[in-house]
């Protein structure tokens, strides 16, 4: 029997389909492990049998029109992976937690409910009590699979006297009275979720969430789940510090090889970049339904008319995330995009020890954010830079986490920001200064200026002075700044700015928009009282002094092995 799965899996790696990165990756990661199948630190076992026993269940699920139902090969992939994966000591699924993402219209809410119906009605671990809890930001989102699942059982029902008597449908419940087993949609309030222990856990649309609260509450009721799955199914968002955005950021990571975790499946389907938009041979990227010539051919017309009305707007951002499932930044004036800031990307820092560094602050008020930037001369003309912040945690810490959209408690365990230990919450200035001092001992690092704005810096001017630390005083102001913002931005796309995964620097990237006076001059901020830029005004300053003074002493130095050669001396 062939395995279409693995068929499926085989075109994409092949290139006979096109596909984006991740889904190559996804697929290579599936033929990879089949291979791993007989090792010793691979416990787990691909079941063709048991995938295709629910792939069969799922195509005998009648259709809304009444139509029979064939799957697409892509969905055929999904399923095989989620259900024909064991583990090999008790037969019980491999996969514990799977990202699905996906274009909008692409059959998102029927895969949920099918795997729903399995879930419900073919597992049997646990053979009885079973639940599957569908959640999303609304009721009205999270009934949308739910009701699609009961539409389906409704319809089997009618031709099976059997399913007559063992499922009961209702509008807020579906229970298998075989089993005890049921099914129930939830909106996002965690209180919903108390009190149920969910064999399967989807969190439906994910980019809507401004926090992980619904993902860490159905987490911690799945806890004594042996055989349970929790399903983060979503397009993309306008918001890059959402958690989905770090869900689909450490999905990546697995699927990159960059994290090890084999019981995470995941599959998104996307663009690569925003330049195939305009290449209609690419929207298979992002739409895999689009792989049924019939199905493609409609996609295809609404998506370009969706694209043509947005380009005559001069606003195709909605299309690239709806459409295309891309991350992007709702305004259309941020200052860096995401893919932008990708091309400084690196995996380690590079050594910096006795380099010269150029260290940038940005003082704020002291129940605020605080930032200390710095940007250190590499070789060939690159530069690296960081960042670090310090956190007022004035009327608590989660308060200030749920109010700004960034888990400062997560920043602080990867060591990007110090959140403040001082009774009263406020920045402690005096940590500021230790870790200035500090991180310059233990590199060893010629500070060649450390800039600063005058505002709130009085109290430390004193101390860095003493300290020997060369000041160099610098208002954040159009006149200062607007042309060392624009060459920041271009030599970042250049690949001359360097940056480690700082997920705090990115959020700051990210928030920052440019405001522009009557001469044309640009100034970074922000839409947003509570969104944060701090981190990146502090990286602006330290730019400002440190791009311009290390091409001024590249071009001395030039000149000086010049007139000290012999071609000059001739």
């Amino acid at each position: 029997m062939i395995d279409r799965a693995v068929e499926y899996a085989k075109s994409i790696v092949d290139g006979k389909q096109i596909a984006g990165k991740l889904v190559i990756k996804a697929c290579q990661r599936f033929l990879d492990d089949l291979k791993r199948q007989q090792s010793d630190d691979f416990p787990f076992y691909y079941s063709q049998t048991y995938a295709q026993k629910v792939i069969k269940f799922v195509e005998s699920l009648p259709q809304t029109n009444g139509d029979p139902l064939t799957l697409e090969p892509f969905e055929v992939f999904i399923l095989a992976n989620i259900y024909g994966w064991r583990q090999v000591d008790d037969d019980s699924l491999r996969f514990n937690r799977i990202l699905l993402s996906e274009a909008r219209k692409n059959g998102k809410s029927f895969l949920l409910a099918a795997i729903g119906v399995v879930s419900l009605l073919m597992e049997k671990q646990p053979a009885r009590n079973r639940q599957v809890l569908f959640t999303a930001n609304s009721s009205q989102q999270a009934h949308l699979a739910f009701d699609i699942m009961s539409d389906q059982l409704e319809n089997l029902r009618r031709n099976s006297n059997y399913l007559r008597r063992r499922v009961k449908i209702n509008k807020q419940r579906v229970t298998d009275k075989e089993t005890g087993s049921f099914a129930v949609p939830l909106s996002t309030d965690t209180h919903s979720t108390d009190g149920y222990n969910p064999t399967l856990g989807v969190v439906d649309e994910y980019h809507q969430a401004k926090d992980d609260t619904i993902l860490n509450a159905l987490k911690s009721g799945m806890i004594q789940q042996d055989n349970g799955i929790l399903a983060i199914i979503s397009t993309a968002g306008f918001n890059l510090n959402s958690p989905f955005k770090s869900e689909w950021d450490y999905a990546t990571d697995i699927l990159n090889g960059k994290v090890n975790n084999d019981r995470y499946f995941a599959v998104m389907y996307c663009l690569d970049n925003k330049k195939e938009l305009t290449n209609p041979d690419m929207w298979i990227k992002a739409n895999p339904l689009m792989s049924n010539p019939k199905i493609a051919k409609t996609m295809r017309e609404q998506i370009q008319n969706d694209l043509d009305v947005a380009m005559k707007q001069h606003n195709v951002n909605n299309v690239l995330v709806k459409n295309m499932n891309m991350f992007v930044q709702q305004n259309e004036a941020s200052y860096i995009s995401e893919q932008d800031w990708q091309h400084g990307l690196i995996d380690q820092a590079p050594d910096i020890d006795g380099k010269d560094v150029y260290i940038g602050a940005d003082l704020s008020k002291s129940r605020d954010l605080t930032a200390i930037s710095w940007l250190v001369p590499l070789e060939d003309g690159k530069f690296y830079a960081d960042s670090h912040a310090f956190v007022s945690q004035y009327g608590g810490i989660v308060t200030k986490s749920k109010r700004d959209g960034i888990d400062y408690q997560a920043a602080a365990k990867r060591g990007e920001c110090s959140i403040s230990s001082l009774e009263s919450g406020l920045i402690d200035y005096d940590s500021v200064f230790d870790f200035v001092m500090k991180f310059v001992g233990k590199h060893n690092l010629n500070v060649k200026f450390l800039v600063f704005d005058p505002y709130k810096w009085a109290d430390l001017v004193n101390r860095f002075e003493e300290a020997g630390l060369p000041q160099l005083q610098l208002i954040q102001s159009y006149k200062n700044l607007s042309i060392p913002i624009g060459k920041f931005k271009e030599e970042l796309i250049k690949g001359n700015v360097l940056h480690t995964s700082n997920k705090m620097l990115a959020y700051n990237v990210s928030n920052a928009i440019l405001k522009y006076n009557f001469n044309g001059q640009a100034l970074l901020d922000k839409t947003k009282k509570q969104n944060k830029i701090d981190c990146l005004a502090a990286l602006m300053d330290a730019w400002a002094a440190g791009y311009d003074y290390f091409n001024q002493q590249t071009i001395n130095q030039k000149l000086n092995d010049y007139y000290s050669s012999t071609a000059f001396l001739n």
